[in-house]
């Protein structure tokens, strides 16, 4: 499951001062959906582990189909692994998906042609990135494909002089967001923020809080788009900044239940949302809580208690192999890359989920040029969002008014047991009318 964890909130709060409209906000909503922590990871999948049967690995991949057009060449750029993140997981997710299009999807488009990744690593430096913007412009690739990186800025802006558009899982970059050459699967701005809105309207909450930590990247647009959010989801809201680091928050969410807030939403990292937790089990709060998906990993529930039972998450991916994609996921990973587990870290899921977007958008594609990739995806039809539980996707521009290059609308939420696993399944929540504005 994509997450985002310090390192990378914290390069988003460098590289960003301030929020100036709407847009900009959006791009900082976006970085808190994307990862490249190698030190922590998302709720472990209610399956168990990462092991599939020859049975089951047939049975959820499928028919044999082989692609029998000629060789299609795209970009992939990761940011690979340096002294504070490891991206590599990433890479053999994202061939285990060229693999299981070539064989068992016919390959790509109706000329049915044999995916191949060129792959560059950026080592997560802007100079990295422009590298590999220049090495693949001049490599003559139709399009790249990035899961999430901190470089997407440099490699966006490389790219699109270059005349070669990029299709990314997730980003932080407002350019991405709205400029041309660009297609960004995931919506971080309905996960992180109108989903928990469209929760509370749904669940009939009276008022609403978000505990948020207390930095650019978080408050900032929280305390521009949320307000917005949940007038529409007709309920008032407190945005409360806490400093990061702060162990003891009982005084502030005791003065939002003098309020009489009954729904109460974390931003933040893990040490963060423990600490907000444990303040609310000690003043005994029975309303509901939700936290995106960056607030645990995979042994934080331990320093809670109760852990996370009854806590709503809000996130992008599902991880549970009840949902066709992740059932495909883990029998490709147990197939074609077995040396990696599935839910490594919190990026290994979404170079899976990049490639097979990119199949799933391309589906009439009858040309190898960056046009005809263009053409083929911004009239696509409605497609399965991987990983999505059965929400859509599709690149037409039309899906997040301000921020036309969103293919998505929608976000997940599930309720988790204690130990962070999600109970049941993933529910898919529409946020296009929470997101309205004027």
């Amino acid at each position: 499951m994509p997450t985002v964890h310090e390192g990378h909130l914290m390069r988003s709060i460098n590289r960003r001062r301030s929020v100036g409209g709407a847009v900009v906000a959006l791009a900082l909503v976006a970085s808190a959906c994307g990862s490249s922590s190698k030190t922590s990871s998302t709720s472990v999948p209610s399956s168990g582990g990462t092991t599939a049967t020859t049975a089951a690995t047939a049975s959820a991949l499928g028919t044999p189909n082989a692609a029998s057009g000629p060789t299609l060449t795209v970009g992939y750029v990761t940011d690979g692994q340096n002294g504070s993140i490891d991206n590599l997981s990433e890479i053999p997710a994202a061939q285990a998906a060229v693999s299981y299009i070539n064989n068992y999807l016919g390959g790509i488009g109706s000329a049915h042609y044999a995916l191949k990744l060129d792959v560059c690593n950026d080592q997560d430096t802007p100079a990295g990135a422009t590298n590999c913007a220049n090495q693949l412009i001049a490599s003559h690739v139709p399009i790249v494909l990035n899961n999430t990186s901190g470089q997407d800025g440099g490699l966006y802006s490389g790219l699109s002089a270059g005349g070669v558009p990029m299709m990314t899982y997730q980003t932080s970059v407002a350019a991405q967001l709205t400029g041309k050459l660009s297609y960004v699967l995931s919506n971080g701005l309905a996960s992180s923020f109108a989903a928990p809105a469209a929760l509370a309207k749904q669940l009939g909450a009276k008022r609403a809080a978000i505990l948020g930590i207390d930095v650019p990247a978080v408050t900032g647009p929280a305390q521009q788009l949320m307000p917005l959010f949940f007038k529409n989801a007709g309920l008032p809201i407190d945005v409360v900044p806490i400093a990061p680091g702060t162990a003891d928050m009982t005084p502030q969410v005791q003065a939002e239940l003098s309020k009489g807030t009954d729904f109460i939403e974390l931003l933040g990292d893990v040490s963060f949302c423990t600490s907000a937790l444990k303040a609310m089990k000690t003043l005994s709060y029975t309303g509901t809580t939700v936290m995106i998906a960056q607030c645990q990993d995979s042994g934080s529930y331990k320093g809670i208690p109760g852990g996370y039972a009854g806590v709503y998450e809000t996130t992008v991916a599902s991880t549970l192999t009840t949902d066709p994609d992740v059932a495909i996921y883990e029998a490709a990973m147990a197939k074609y890359a077995s040396g990696t587990g599935p839910f490594a870290n919190g990026v290994t899921q979404g170079g899976f989920a990049v490639v097979l977007g990119f199949a799933r958008a391309t589906a009439t594609l009858s040309g190898t040029t960056a046009a005809s990739i263009e053409t083929a995806i911004t009239s696509m039809s409605p497609a399965r969002m991987p990983f999505g539980a059965g929400g859509t996707f599709q690149c037409n521009g039309k899906q997040v008014s301000i921020a036309p290059n969103i293919c998505s609308s929608g976000a997940l939420s599930a309720k988790l047991d204690t130990q962070g696993n999600p109970v049941g399944s993933f529910q898919s929540i529409d946020t296009s009318a929470i997101t309205k504005i004027g």
